[in-house]
């Protein structure tokens, strides 16, 4: 069962707002020097290992190596904080339901940012991705192939959809067919292959539909590189 956006986006703020508490007790427990050197130097300790393990994998639920080290800062101080701040008994539980309902109302008066995003619908084929899909796997290439997709690409891979339905000729199939070969070639990442795969299914259709005797000779012939031999006069 799914849960609703609504009640997401409340828990996350309620514990925004305690985990603040706790930063806060934090600071008053240690004293605002030692809090600012604990957190510096946890800062200092996580943000290069997030950096690192970024550059390393393939795939990271995070953009932002540093945002995860403030984090892990914001909660080593947070935690024996909040720990202290329960410790006061009714007194602590009370000053963390406060800073909890707070941070909800806050994240209430902010109405657009807690719309659900309606999932967009797929349409049947790729576009030609020639240079701009290799490119842009050259362009994660320069940064570990870790670049995420973001919604600008996703508006431009829906345009590269839309120009394969269809004006191309059975030639320049024949060639966007070649340019996906180069691209898996070059060893394509997960997302360009994805759209690999699916810029072949329609050139094959393509190809059925358009000279069904030449695609079955080229089928017969093992699907070569080239399929213009058999497709083309």
């Amino acid at each position: 069962m799914r849960v609703p956006l609504w009640l997401r986006r409340t828990a996350v703020a309620a514990g925004v707002g305690i985990g603040t508490s706790g930063l806060l007790a934090g600071v008053i427990m240690l004293g605002p020097l030692a809090a600012s050197i604990l957190l510096a130097v946890v800062l200092a300790l996580i943000w290069p290992l997030a950096a690192v393990i970024k550059y390393l994998a393939d795939e990271t639920p995070y953009q932002s190596p540093l945002i995860v080290a403030a984090a892990a800062a914001g909660a080593v101080l947070a935690v024996p904080g909040l720990i202290r701040l329960l410790s006061w008994g009714a007194l602590g539980f009370v000053i963390a339901m406060i800073a909890a309902v707070i941070f909800v109302l806050v994240d209430l008066a902010l109405p657009d940012t807690r719309r659900e995003r309606r999932p967009r619908r797929r349409r049947s084929g790729r576009g030609r991705p020639g240079g701009r899909l290799s490119g842009r796997r050259r362009r994660d290439a320069e940064y570990g192939g870790l670049m995420e997709p973001t919604h600008a690409d996703h508006l431009e891979d829906e345009k590269l959809i839309a120009s394969l339905q269809c004006p191309l000729t059975i030639e320049e199939l024949c060639g966007v067919w070649g340019e996906t070969t180069t691209t898996l070639a070059q060893g394509a990442g997960p997302r360009d292959r994805q759209a690999v795969a699916e810029v072949r299914r329609i050139c094959l259709d393509e190809f059925e539909r358009r000279n069904p005797d030449g695609f079955q000779r080229w089928l017969d012939a093992g699907a070569p590189a080239d399929p213009g031999v058999y497709l083309l006069p």
